[in-house]
């Protein structure tokens, strides 16, 4: 009889030891599981990390400092492979706790600015809203600032944008800070200004390809021609094979009267890309200026085989055929691009005035009613169809 109780006892007694020895083997997992979960996470392997993070959360009695570590790392795990309603629920465990991380609400904006491409859309919405809030909680680094800009660009807000480009720019500016700001005063219609911070940008240094093309295009539009080329050129000197500075550059010398020089600037723009269809009207254009209607009716043919929808050429040929009288093959044309573009009023006041010429009255009648219908402010579409009436 003694011998068994005294069997129990010693059985009482190995499995209070097993559990005290389970106990203790606990704490010591729970610190090796922490430490083999974030070598996981630092070595990129961010699902298994994940799961040796969950499990600490999940299976442990940790203290708040040891959750709020837990909570952080899931957290960035959840940031690292793109899932951002699951670190969005980390976050808010984390203020569960006390606790509130700039960074971590950075980390979530940048997911829905969609800055990587890795989702089919980007939510601006949200951004601004996990942005704004990683600003109150003190964040203010410029690389920080860049992205709540951009946030608040794309939410239309473009006051607040601006500000915070300004603010980039008074500290410690890059070129793009310049560029960026510099499309919000062109957006808001201050073109001077957008020049003015696009020479700034360009005296940065390096800088996109893009810049060349918005500042000409902006010199362009101011009618300083001249600038224009000179910017476009640089642009060239970056990259010789970029097609578009060529037609810019044509552009520019045609609104000069300098045929001369924008043909062997497109004759360029085509020796590098024979498919470039709007340097080929442009050259129509140019032949059309010589009186040369063969070769322009050659070049507007080139530029509608490789852009058949290309309603401009459809305009300038039938232009063309109504200087040279032949109102049939005009009508052709001009029929040729309002079917490509219904909707373009020019298209369909050029078809009137064709059938005007053709001394096909109802027909030309029609046409200008509906370029009127399509723009009520066409002088010359109203003052044609006021002389047919009186007749």
């Amino acid at each position: 009889m003694k011998k068994k109780f005294f069997l129990i006892v010693l059985i009482i007694i190995l499995v209070f030891s097993s559990n005290l020895a389970a106990q203790e083997g606990a704490k010591t997992t729970a610190e090796d599981l922490f430490s083999q979960a974030l070598k996981n996470y630092n070595q990129q392997n961010f699902n298994q990390a994940e799961q040796e993070f969950s499990l600490l959360l999940n299976e442990y009695e940790l203290d708040e400092g040891f959750k709020f570590s837990v909570l952080y790392y899931l957290t960035m795990t959840a940031v690292k492979e793109n899932r951002t309603l699951s670190a969005i629920n980390y976050v808010e465990k984390l203020e569960e706790l006390g606790y509130q991380s700039g960074t971590l609400n950075w980390q979530i904006g940048e997911l829905f600015l969609n800055k990587n491409r890795q989702f089919d859309s980007a939510d601006f919405e949200m951004a601004l809203k996990y942005l704004k809030k990683t600003s109150e909680l003190g964040l203010s680094s410029n690389t920080f600032k860049r992205d709540l800009a951009y946030a608040y660009r794309e939410n239309n807000k473009r006051e607040n944008a601006a500000d915070i480009y300004q603010e980039i720019i008074d500290d410690n500016p890059i070129a793009e800070d310049y560029l960026n700001l510099a499309k919000l005063y062109e957006e808001n219609g201050d073109l001077n200004k957008a020049v003015e911070l696009y020479e700034q940008a360009l005296a940065k240094g390096t800088v996109q390809q893009s810049i060349y093309l918005n500042l000409g295009n902006l010199y362009q539009r101011l009618g300083n021609y001249n600038s224009a080329i000179s910017i476009y050129e640089l642009g060239i000197k970056a990259n010789p094979n970029f097609v578009p500075y060529y037609v810019k550059i044509a552009e520019n010398y045609l609104a000069l009267d300098n045929f001369s020089n924008a043909e062997d600037a497109l004759i360029k723009a085509i020796d590098i890309n024979r498919n470039s269809y709007h340097a080929y009207y442009l050259l129509g254009v140019i032949a059309q200026e010589r009186k040369d209607y063969e070769q322009a009716l050659n070049y507007y043919s080139n530029s509608l085989t490789y852009n058949p929808d290309y309603v401009n050429a459809y305009l300038a040929e039938g232009k063309l055929y109504l200087e040279k009288e032949e109102y049939n093959n005009a009508i052709s044309s001009f029929l040729q691009a309002v079917e490509k573009n219904p909707e373009f009023f020019e298209s369909r006041y050029y078809l009137g005035l064709a059938y005007y010429h053709a001394n096909m009255m109802e027909a030309a009648r029609a046409e200008l009613r509906r370029t009127l219908h399509l723009n009520d402010r066409f002088q010359k579409a109203r003052d044609l169809l006021d002389e047919i009436e009186k007749n």
